[in-house]
């Protein structure tokens, strides 16, 4: 125990666990994402060419057209006021989400690397001067955090925010239209 302790062997596995940890948060980030560039376009689109056809799509376009029909049409208009909230609330969700994963990264790099180091303490006794080959090792667990925290912000850090503003202006202007309908349509009948 004391060699994988003391040499690369919980160092690989902290590294390891940091980059399954990247690939989780490149996978939520970008499936976030996705949605939230589908929702734009697609009430883009019902803003300029209302109930056109927008072509063909994949489930996920399929799923937010069909609840956007449903919010448009909706009878219960608490109901469809709550929907379009989820729609903003799930939107801005995901700058903190980016925050939260570039975080986690650096703070397990950093745990690996205090980890580490207070395990080689404990097999080496009070002798610091046995600690610095082990620290070696342990540093690149900070290194690991810190390079895919950067990674994380290179890809997402400048198209995410201006997706998720685009997504709140499109989803402003086609609820004000959707209310606007609804009122002049309820005078209507009156």
């Amino acid at each position: 125990m004391e060699a994988f302790v003391q040499g690369w062997g919980l160092t690989v596995a902290f590294c390891l666990l940091i980059t399954i940890v990247f690939v989780a948060a490149m996978a939520h980030l970008a499936r976030e994402l996705r949605w939230v560039r589908m929702l734009t376009d697609h009430l883009g689109a019902e803003l300029v060419a209302p109930q056109g056809k927008h072509g063909k799509g994949d489930l996920q376009l399929e799923a937010i057209r069909d609840e956007a029909i449903a919010i448009a049409t909706a009878r219960d208009p608490a109901w469809a006021q709550k929907q379009v909230r989820s729609w903003q609330m799930r939107a801005q969700r995901l700058e903190h989400a980016l925050s939260f994963w570039t975080d986690f990264l650096r703070q397990l790099g950093l745990l690996g690397t205090v980890f580490g180091l207070g395990m080689s303490l404990f097999y080496t006794g009070k002798d610091v001067s046995k600690l610095l080959g082990p620290l070696a090792f342990k540093v690149w667990t900070t290194v690991a955090g810190l390079l895919y925290s950067i990674i994380l912000q290179a890809l997402f850090g400048m198209k995410l925010p201006a997706w998720v503003d685009a997504c709140e202006k499109n989803i402003e202007a086609w609820d004000a239209r959707r209310r606007g309908a609804r009122a002049s349509s309820s005078s209507e009948a009156s």
